[in-house]
């Protein structure tokens, strides 16, 4: 909260909104239109969401969709365990990384669904993340939803041991003070390097 940013660090109001509207610029968090509120610090979700990510401490804290609820690995470098739902049919998810990055999922075959191309997330990265970076309880339950929603499968489906490694120069040593935004060449190499290419991955 920004009150606790304020006592932490001795700042006033007027200073502190303006240092969380420079993080909302350079893309490291997410405010609530019209307020110095935090919606979003990723992959931290400061509302309710249907990602819900237990660290081996106990502590549980929402995501902001199935990636960010993956990325909680990569960041913490930790086991975890994620709690969430199929985006068509509703039914319960869970999987489990250990620390070494092994992933297993129940039912088996979970698979996250990234609808919006990439360079279309920043266009409002409160929609693409919330709503359109999800689970798939398999491959059956992603077909049957594109033809109830008749939606062109314009997407790209991963497997959560893809999504570990997509998240690796972004969220990995997030949680450092010195960590640095991972810049867009970067990140274009690293999609090139994970064969991710095409107009969907173009930034």
């Amino acid at each position: 909260m920004a009150e606790e940013i304020m006592a932490k660090f001795s700042l006033e109001r007027p200073e502190t909104a303006q240092l969380l509207k420079s993080l909302e610029a350079q893309k490291g968090l997410a405010l609530l239109k019209g307020t110095d509120r935090i919606l979003m610090a990723w992959p931290f979700s400061a509302i309710a969401s249907p990602f819900v990510v237990k660290l081996d401490n106990g502590k549980e804290y929402f995501a902001n969709c199935a990636w960010d609820a993956v990325a909680f690995h990569v960041m913490l470098e930790a086991w975890v365990e994620i709690r969430s739902f199929c985006h068509h049919s509703g039914a319960k998810i869970e999987v489990r990384i250990s620390s070494s990055g092994q992933a297993e999922t129940d039912p088996t075959g979970v698979l996250v669904y990234l609808a919006k191309p990439a360079n279309q997330w920043w266009v409002d990265i409160i929609d693409a993340c919330s709503n359109t970076m999800v689970f798939f309880a398999g491959g059956r339950e992603l077909e049957a939803w594109l033809s109830e929603v008749q939606a062109a499968a314009s997407g790209v489906t991963l497997s959560i041991e893809q999504t570990i490694l997509l998240s690796q120069p972004i969220y990995k040593g997030r949680m450092n003070l010195d960590y640095e935004r991972t810049s867009a060449e970067e990140i274009r190499k690293h999609f090139a390097e994970m064969n991710l290419t095409g107009p969907f991955w173009d930034l």
